[in-house]
């Protein structure tokens, strides 16, 4: 084949290199110098004449209109030198058109990879392009499991190695995590086997690996252990997708197969991933608000083209999905009543009341005062109060949680304590000996009003100003797990209005006298709604109680 190359070559039609004249030669004319000069059958010299052919236009160098009236015509000069290096190189037992080790992959550069990725690219691109009925077929394939973590309206992605070279930076370089199948997901020995199914479209034998690839990805990416620290189900399979891509240097036209896991995630895994967010900047949020738009967030573009053309380009209905599925981890509280409070005294002597506001009772409930000390803890914790100190190997976690290590007397009494809560109001859980905390919602969680001081300045209250501000403070307090600080908080009110607290402080009124129900009702709509106000802990201000309204602090001016 070779010698039939080289007796080719002196026969190829010429194009002038000032893109003036050029000449065609027919393809038969071709295959009969052939004959005559290498003295070969007609069919063999026909057969080369066809494979030169089709090469040289999988190239683009031969003009179509010519090789349709059977002529080899080039396009124009460039295209004759291409057409004549190739086949010059094909002819020439020492002509290379890549060094011999230029293909090589272990222990190179990563500029020899990217060397590699580039002319892949460039064919790849060239053939995907211009395909004529722009139906190139992949010549790589690629499964893929990714995972959705969602909490709090964002999704977890992981920034994508290699994003310089990959794609263009400002189509995304954050994925979601997972990533594709290899070779270690799939249970077969049959290495032959294996790699055939690993690089043909739709394996079957590959598909149902995946979820062994999304633990595996999961791991590497985010640390995190199937079943200790997450459990995973289905949420969709993408139809198939093709782009050229790939990481350096394998790069080429790729089809996708995806399958996306949600995720949910255990205490053990969501602590985890708190700890690990904070130590792996590569991992980070993304709002749905922003997947919907395509980003940035915070310099972070998601690059999910992939899920975006399953939808068919409508980001919207994707968004409404991801806000539909359930968060990956949700805080469960075993106990979460309505128009219910429970209110925890400082004095351990006392009783912990119970029940809707002013109907509120005593629990059937007998804690030793260090119970009661370690019930108050838990609770400030849950409530999301600041600790002045900590005991030692104490560590807080979100939504009431807290973890002891090395301290084995505490772990002690948290077990013992939370056996005597099972199945009461002031529910508790135990996970694993390690994590505990009182599991009700944290809005029903209040404190003895003794706790709290309202004051105001009486010059202030003097004044003739439309808004005074008055102070409500939260005195510091000892809990069996640490102090807890105090807390002051200033509001802004009407003057009318406190001067209208200040005769509820002063007077006794009836519940059914109509400026204390109106007062009542303006501190219900205004002061005791304020988010400030409710974190403080103090079930309330104002109350009815044994037919008449009290002023429940005293009212002090300074």
């Amino acid at each position: 084949m070779k010698k039939l190359i080289q007796a080719l070559i002196p026969h190829l039609p010429r194009y002038a290199e000032e893109e003036g004249d050029f000449y065609s030669v027919k393809r038969d004319d071709l295959v009969n110098k052939l004959c005559g000069q290498e003295a070969i059958k007609q069919s063999t010299a026909k057969n080369a004449v066809d494979l030169c052919e089709l090469l040289l236009d999988t190239l683009a160098t031969l003009n179509a209109d010519y090789l349709q009236k059977d002529e080899w015509c080039f396009v124009s000069f460039p295209a004759q030198l291409m057409a004549t290096s190739v086949l010059t190189a094909l002819s020439d037992s020492e002509s290379h058109l890549f060094a011999p080790n230029f293909w090589n992959t272990q222990g190179i550069s990563n500029d020899k990879k990217n060397q590699q990725r580039d002319v892949l690219s460039l064919i790849e691109n060239a053939r995907y392009e211009n395909h004529a009925s722009q139906q190139a077929q992949p010549i790589r394939y690629c499964y893929v499991a990714w995972s959705i973590i969602k909490l709090d309206g964002k999704i977890l992605f992981y920034q994508r190695e290699d994003t310089q070279k990959r794609f263009d930076k400002s189509a995304g370089d954050y994925g979601l995590i997972g990533g594709r199948a290899n070779q270690s997901d799939v249970p077969i020995t049959d290495k032959a086997a294996l790699l055939k199914a690993l690089q043909s479209p739709n394996s079957e034998l590959i598909k149902e690996a995946l979820p062994e690839t999304l633990k595996r990805e999961l791991r590497e990416e985010a640390g995190l252990l199937f079943e200790t620290h997450y459990t995973f189900t289905p949420w969709r399979s993408l139809k198939p997708y093709r782009q050229v891509q790939g990481a350096a240097p394998n790069h080429a036209l790729t089809e996708y197969y995806l399958d996306i896991f949600q995720i949910g995630l255990s205490l053990e895994g969501y602590l985890f991933l708190r700890q690990r967010l904070n130590a792996d900047e590569r991992l980070a949020w993304i709002s749905i608000t922003d997947i919907e738009r395509g980003g940035p967030s915070d310099n972070r573009i998601p690059y999910i083209k992939a899920l975006y053309d399953d939808f068919d380009g409508d980001r919207s209905a994707l968004a409404a999905e991801l806000k539909a599925l359930p968060d990956s981890f949700i805080a469960g509280y075993l106990f979460q009543p309505y128009k219910y409070g429970i209110t925890l005294p400082i004095d351990p002597a006392k009783p912990v009341l119970a029940g809707t506001l002013g109907k509120d009772k005593p629990l059937n409930l007998h804690l030793t005062s260090r119970q009661s000390t370690l019930v108050l803890g838990l609770a400030a914790h849950l409530r999301g109060f600041e600790f002045a100190t900590l005991m030692e190997n104490i560590v807080l976690h979100p939504f009431g949680w807290i973890e002891v290590a090395g301290q084995a007397a505490i772990q002690a009494e948290l077990v013992a304590l939370a056996t005597l809560l099972n199945g009461g109001d002031l529910a508790m859980e135990n996970h694993r000996d390690t994590f505990f905390r009182l599991s009700i919602a944290p809005e029903v969680i209040f404190f003895a009003d003794e706790l709290f001081s309202f004051s105001v300045k009486s010059a202030d209250l003097n004044a003739t100003k439309t808004k005074i501000p008055v102070t409500l403070e939260r005195r510091a307090f000892e809990t069996a797990l640490g102090r807890i600080s105090q807390k002051t908080e200033e509001f802004q009110l009407t003057l009318e209005f406190v001067h209208k607290l200040k005769d509820l402080s002063d007077h006794s009124f009836s519940t059914d006298n109509g400026e204390a129900l109106k007062t009542e009702d303006n501190y219900k709509k205004g002061l005791h709604k304020e988010a400030r106000f409710q974190a403080l802990g103090l079930r309330n201000l104002v109350r009815q109680e044994d037919g008449v309204f009290r002023f429940i602090l005293p009212y002090v001016c300074n």
